[in-house]
């Protein structure tokens, strides 16, 4: 079985770099992924600090939206690699790739010595969900801090079996930069602890030294920032006060708390269907049990990290994505049993195994290879900014079409190939323009058009220097009857 277990890992790796294959290498990402590897190319190039990122010169020129962690670590390869788009695609995957060996080692605490051969088991359910293979090429927060949620909760196991309270201090600070990531989305693990008092039956003393020991060893490096790096902690109220306090009481992404509860259903859906069809091929045959306190400790901690979202109406799929290795060890517990009593037909030396694993994960290799340095994503976009860019100098800061502002993908874009600024305010002063390939907008005679090929957009250039109003009324970016003060405030 042993040898077995070989051709079931070349089974699921082939699984995953099959589902990635059309993005992971292609230009084009989710627009998160482009605007933090913008960041961390920036860090990388010493344009912000770790507590005051910068993003571009218009657009979070210090950027508190989200906690540095990610971006320090990330820019770390753009140091090693340079800037490339492979960089941030190959750390993206190596999120993934240590989070597999930390839930293979979840897994190799919880069961038997006979299910230890099938550690590759809950990564198969793991890699199956839809949102975990869509996250793995566009560079998502989340990828990161599900590297220290699961090696936190590794950690709290590792305590429970070992006996030792040493394992909970690097439980807890694995949690810490978990927040440091992504914030208190990251800090669910914590949950573990009441859910074995529930189900394993903890003594309450130790729940409660166990939770002390945890939660301080979590909040500790936080009181030597206070002590020693007080930028840190301005950073850390920043990012409180723009992104957790503005979602729960202005922003809304969806019409009611309970999406992120049918999102979850939905992402669960193909272990459903694995675990229907298992249970239906043993359904005659009287199976072994593994201890069920540990399907409902971890199915339960799994929902530990779902529920809290519902406090606000910002949610969005990915944000549960580090519940998933959790998930994926749950039902792995319940299934593997069963599973086991099949796999045990097939003997070790089949060669219809071997050699089908070995081909799949080739075949699924070169599927990446050919999507190699073609446009995914976005073409259309893509295309048109590198056109763009090959006319407009690196570095420089042009204005847009006042329905351009909220194109997050085109600033997106701009600032990752050539560390180029929109300026989405009025009126237009620049020496270049961008307006909707569409638009109505009114010629300005100081700016010429460029002709060059673009499908969604229109590029001008000021022809020399004219004065702020004229340019501004003429553009059409601010209505003829405005004027402009000295100061460029408008009035009538």
């Amino acid at each position: 079985m042993k040898n077995k277990s070989v051709f079931f890992y070349f089974i699921v790796s082939a699984l995953f770099l099959g589902m990635i294959s059309p993005n992971w290498l292609s230009d084009g990402m989710f627009m998160d992924g482009v605007l933090y590897a913008t960041i961390s190319r920036n860090l990388a190039e010493n344009l912000g600090s770790f507590w005051d990122l910068h993003l571009t010169d218009t657009l979070a020129p210090h950027f508190h939206g989200h906690p540095p962690f990610a971006f320090v670590l990330q820019s770390l390869f753009f140091r090693l690699l340079g800037d490339n788009l492979i960089t941030e695609r190959l750390y993206s995957l190596l999120t993934f790739l240590i989070t597999a060996f930390i839930i293979r080692g979840i897994w190799k605490q919880l069961v038997d010595e006979q299910y230890k051969k099938m550690s590759w088991l809950p990564l198969l359910l793991w890699v199956s969900v839809p949102i975990v293979t869509w996250a793995a090429p566009n560079n998502i927060l989340e990828n990161t801090m599900m590297v220290f949620t699961s090696l936190s909760v590794y950690y709290t196991l590792k305590s429970e079996i070992k006996n030792r309270f040493l394992y909970l201090f690097l439980a807890g600070f694995s949690l810490s930069l978990a927040f440091l990531t992504k914030g208190f989305v990251g800090l669910f693990p914590i949950a573990i602890l009441f859910w074995m008092l529930i189900f394993k039956k903890t003594n309450v003393p130790r729940f409660f030294s166990g939770l002390t020991i945890l939660i301080s060893a979590t909040i500790l490096p936080f009181f030597f920032m206070y002590l020693f790096i007080p930028e840190g902690i301005d950073s850390i109220i920043a990012y409180i006060n723009k992104q957790v306090v503005g979602s729960i009481s202005n922003t809304v992404t969806v019409e009611n708390r309970w999406f992120i509860l049918t999102k979850l259903l939905n992402e669960l859906l193909p272990i459903g269907i694995m675990a229907a069809a298992i249970f239906i091929a043993t359904r005659k045959i009287k199976v072994a049990r593994l201890p069920g306190k540990w399907f409902l400790i971890f199915l339960s901690l799994g929902l530990s990290g779902v529920l809290p979202i519902m406090i606000s109406l910002k949610q969005s799929g990915f944000y549960i994505l580090a519940t998933f290795p959790i998930f994926s060890v749950a039902f792995g517990l319940l299934l593997a049993p069963r599973l086991n009593v099949l796999l045990n037909k097939i003997s070790p030396n089949n060669k219809i195994l071997k050699y089908t694993s070995i081909c799949l994960f080739l075949t699924s290799i070169m599927l990446n290879l050919i999507n190699f340095n073609t446009i995914g994503r976005d073409e259309d976009k893509i295309s048109d900014v590198y056109a763009m860019i090959e006319e407009i100098p690196a570095n420089a800061v042009i204005s847009i079409q006042e329905n351009l502002r909220k194109d997050w993908t085109l600033h997106a874009y701009f600032g990752r190939y050539a560390n180029i600024s929109l300026d989405k305010k009025t009126p237009a002063i620049n020496e270049y323009l961008i307006s909707n390939v569409d638009s109505e907008i009114i010629l300005n005679p100081d700016y010429e058009k460029i002709n060059i090929k673009l499908s969604l957009y229109t590029l001008y250039k000021k022809k020399g220097d004219v004065s702020l109003e004229k340019t501004a009324i003429a553009s059409g970016f601010i209505p003829v009857e405005s004027s402009l003060t000295v100061d460029g405030s408008s009035e009538k």
